[in-house]
């Protein structure tokens, strides 16, 4: 038996920039055990499985140790594969069936748009440790069912972070997003992501992050659509536009690699 791999780099135009992901295209469920063991070869923050569904795709997204349950990078990644490919037309809508239910991504000129649940972020109080695991005073503090949002006040402290990855590790939450308003008229907020409980000290562009900062931004800057800059060392740009319950995401892809993977069996199978 035979996949196709593929290497993306989302939420960018330019190789080598953006968030990099795995994408394995396969006809028909893989092994569980497989598909773990491939996501940590390729030690990427994601790697995404597809395979046809009745009504669309089925798609899941593995971290290097762990399976998560909304990611937008890969998810990106996987509807420029089908479209590159020719497994669905220029045009035709990519559905995935996933662990957040269906989402549907279609093409804008050069952009992919990817229909998100919004996932806003609420007041909590702060953990014990977190300021100091990030090592910056926090303006606000809010939660989601995955992460903790974090405002800093500024640009140069949010690009001068450098956390605690073991103490935030030990949070009870996928990872801790950190943002800032925008330091130019270009981006209307800006962010980083870490996520050392799930295998990712931090993420180059975190799709699923922005369905929790495009509502907190949107109430704050009283806009619905907005545009951001995620500041990791390789960048990412990201648009949103706010809806109902829902969260539209768009960037660009470049498609990096295309091979065949031979499935070898399990070791010890």
């Amino acid at each position: 038996m035979h996949s196709a791999l593929y290497t993306v780099d989302a939420f960018t135009c330019q190789p080598f920039a953006g968030n990099p992901a795995a994408v394995c295209v396969s006809s028909a469920p893989l092994d569980e055990a497989w598909m773990r063991l491939l996501a940590r070869e390729m030690n990427l923050s994601e790697t995404a499985f597809v395979y046809p569904v009745e009504g669309g795709f089925s798609l899941r997204w593995l971290t290097p140790v762990a399976e998560v349950k909304l990611c937008g990078h890969a998810t990106l990644a996987s509807a420029a594969v089908l479209w590159d490919s020719g497994r669905l037309r220029r045009g035709q809508p990519a559905n995935f069936q996933t662990l957040s239910g269906w989402i549907t991504c279609h093409q804008e000129e050069d952009w992919i748009v990817m229909d998100f649940p919004a996932v806003e972020p609420v007041s909590c109080t702060e953990p014990d440790g977190l300021a100091a695991a990030l090592g910056c005073d926090l303006l606000a503090i809010r939660r989601n069912h995955m992460d903790f949002l974090i405002e800093v006040q500024d640009e140069v402290v949010l690009r001068s972070l450098q956390p605690d990855f073991a103490a935030l590790s030990k949070l009870p939450v996928r990872g801790v997003i950190v943002t800032c308003r925008g330091a130019s008229k270009s981006w209307d907020f800006m962010s980083r992501f870490f996520a050392p409980a799930v295998g990712v000290n931090e993420d180059p562009v975190t799709g699923s992050a922005h369905c929790a900062l495009g509502p907190y931004w949107g109430e704050k800057l009283g806009k619905k659509e907005l545009t951001a800059f995620q500041a990791s060392e390789r960048g990412g740009v990201v648009k949103m536009e706010l809806r109902s319950g829902r969260v539209l995401l768009s960037g660009q892809a470049v498609l990096m690699s295309e091979m065949t993977l031979r499935h070898w069996p399990l070791p010890g199978v």
